[in-house]
């Protein structure tokens, strides 16, 4: 029972972490920026399939992650540039780049291999930023405190930009785009260097995930947006948004929860193909859970 309990909350850490990133992604886009931002899922298999095809060719994984974080960057400027520029509505533009990365990811997981596309790079034998970093003996460990580290960095710097001028001016832009362009904001500028931070976190969580998994294939981002959404709701259901430090740390921590919930749903004996069913059970329960609460409450009253 002790084994089984610390499999499954090692399980929930090792890719609870990564996918905080994505998370909080996901929360600048959708909750900061009000921008229904369907990129996620093509910059999560980004951030994979880069990172992966440079560690792959003999690349340093430290500056190929790097490198994951401006190729991510770049995808979330585009979407913004096509829905500013352009005019073209926010979910298509999202999904132009979307369908647009399918193509890009399958080139840059067949560099060294086919030398035009695949479907996937598997890194082997080949060191990731895990293996440089020997803190333990056990790599999962060492995988737990470095997932750790980057998603405690990424959020203390969330909170840092998101309380400057710029930060605020973009916050303003995503609760009223009209009344921020009253005040002199480039509601334009703001939406595209938000989506760019947003989908930079969201590669980034791919890239981790590539090498905790010594993987990454086209469909690892299959999935995802879902994946970032229940983690922001599961957050703040659980730990609230009293402020705005909170607020993030719990939208961080939110993926931990959601993982630990779907570890512990696997180890009953649920089946793989009904993940997707319990993601969205598990979803309409905490959303409707506040309406459900108030209308024990009046019932309570009606009672008394």
């Amino acid at each position: 029972m002790l084994d089984t309990l610390r499999f499954i909350l090692n399980d929930a850490l090792n890719l609870g972490f990564a996918y905080g990133l994505l998370a909080l992604g996901i929360f600048i886009s959708y909750r900061l920026l009000d921008f229904a931002d369907l990129t996620a899922e093509g910059s999560f298999t980004l951030g994979g399939a880069f990172v992966a095809a440079l560690i792959f060719n003999g690349a340093n994984p430290f500056l190929a992650t790097l490198l994951s974080i401006v190729v991510g960057f770049v995808a979330g400027i585009i979407t913004g540039l096509l829905h500013t520029k352009l005019k073209i509505p926010s979910l298509l533009s999202g999904i132009i780049t979307m369908t647009a990365l399918f193509s890009i990811n399958m080139i840059l997981m067949g560099i060294g291999k086919t030398g035009k596309f695949d479907s996937a790079v598997y890194l082997g034998n080949s060191k990731t930023i895990y293996d440089y970093i020997g803190i333990f003996k056990q790599k999962y460990l060492n995988i737990i405190v470095v997932n750790f580290l980057v998603i405690t960095l990424a959020t203390m710097f969330c909170y840092w930009l998101f309380g400057t001028e710029f930060g605020m001016s973009l916050r303003a832009t995503g609760m009223n785009q009209k009344m921020a362009r009253a005040q002199g904001i480039n509601t334009s500028f703001m939406i595209i260097i938000g989506l760019g931070i947003s989908n930079a976190l969201i590669s980034l969580s791919g890239a981790l995930t590539a090498q905790t998994n010594q993987s990454a294939d086209c469909n690892m981002g299959v999935g995802t947006l879902v994946i970032g959404l229940a983690s922001i709701i599961v957050g703040e259901a659980i730990f609230g948004k009293r402020s705005f430090l909170n607020w993030i740390i719990s939208v961080a921590l939110g993926s931990v929860l959601y993982y630990l919930i779907i570890g512990i749903a696997i180890n009953l004996g649920l089946d793989s193909y009904l993940l997707k069913l319990l993601y969205a059970i598990l979803i309409i329960i905490v959303l409707t859970a506040p309406f459900i609460k108030k209308g024990f409450m009046k019932l309570k009253r009606k009672e008394s």
